[in-house]
């Protein structure tokens, strides 16, 4: 039996037939979100990953999981470590444990694996070795917002229509650059770099925005005064939930409460598309729970050449 599971683990790089056999699991996988599809994430290993990146595929015919690893140093990460927050693999109900960790032992070198949703198959084959990885936060929906947020909400709205700004309308890929613009203007403002200053980071979205886009998966708003935009919300959406990813808006506008106006509107939206969760993904910043948000644990777990327990 061992030997049946381990010739059906396998290690690969990625091919067109591969990402066709990638998209049907990930609408086969119930758990799946935006940040586990090849829309995501084969942009992102184009960008950080290169050479080193694979696939531990499970089963043959037909394919019961695909977990999307690479090389770093002397261990292996999974495809869209450090850029994003809920990582993992994409599993069908019929993945099983034996061929998973068969899959595992292929790897020449530990995996370190971390914000790991509760519901990873992987977290099954850890024993005790699962911890706490960064929290990420969230809002169920539909929304209850507390009375002071609600009463701020419309406060800035109708501040913002005096300023005669537009209600917040959604955009395609194109929008990004202005996104680009209004982050970094924010964090000149605090004499920082934001994320989106890295080169690679640039390449990776405007390389990922339109495969999001023709996927169903992305959510870009906007609000604009006139034909400028102002303020920008890049959301992904998910079979049960929409990801707030990144934000920004004109500091000469923070008076108009332009960021939250579109949260307000990126979650009246994600209600409305029937989504029963607003995930403001990690990072413990007061604003997420002022609408009303708490902590969803993540998880990790080592696996490696004395890290491997055994199956349950």
């Amino acid at each position: 039996m061992e030997r049946q599971a381990v010739m059906a683990a396998r290690l690969l790089p990625l091919s067109p037939a591969l990402e066709r056999t990638w998209w049907s699991l990930w609408h086969a996988d119930p758990h799946a979100t935006p940040f586990q599809s090849p829309a995501w994430l084969v942009p992102w290993a184009g960008q950080f990953a290169a050479d080193e990146a694979m696939l531990l595929v499970v089963g043959e015919q037909p394919v019961t999981a695909i977990v999307p690893v690479y090389r770093y140093g002397n261990r292996w990460l999974l495809w869209g470590a450090g850029t994003s927050d809920w990582l993992g693999g994409v599993f069908s109900p019929d993945a099983a444990d034996a061929e998973l960790h068969a899959a595992l032992q292929l790897l020449p070198g530990p995996l370190e694996l971390f914000q790991l949703p509760a519901t990873s198959p992987l977290l099954r084959l850890s024993g005790t070795g699962v911890h706490s990885s960064a929290s990420c936060v969230g809002l169920p929906l539909p929304a209850e917002l507390p009375r002071n947020m609600a009463h701020n909400l419309a406060y800035y709205r109708r501040k913002a229509e005096r300023a005669g700004l537009s209600a917040p309308r959604r955009a395609g890929p194109e929008a990004f650059e202005a996104l680009v613009d209004l982050h970094g203007r924010r964090w000149h403002e605090k004499h920082e770099l934001g994320v989106l200053a890295d080169p690679r980071v640039l390449a990776w979205h405007r390389a990922a925005l339109p495969r999001l886009e023709a996927a169903g998966l992305l959510r870009l708003y906007v609000l604009e005064q006139g034909e400028s935009a102002v303020g920008a919300l890049y959301v992904l959406s998910g079979k049960h939930a929409a990801y707030y990813y990144i934000g920004g808006f004109d500091p000469e506008f923070a008076a108009c409460g332009v960021g939250t106006i579109l949260i307000g509107h990126a979650i009246a939206e994600a209600e409305r598309e029937g989504r029963t969760w607003f995930d403001f993904l990690r990072g413990e910043e007061p604003y997420k729970y002022r609408w009303g948000a708490t902590d969803i644990p993540t998880y990790a777990a080592l696996f490696g050449a004395d890290a491997l327990s055994s199956v349950r």
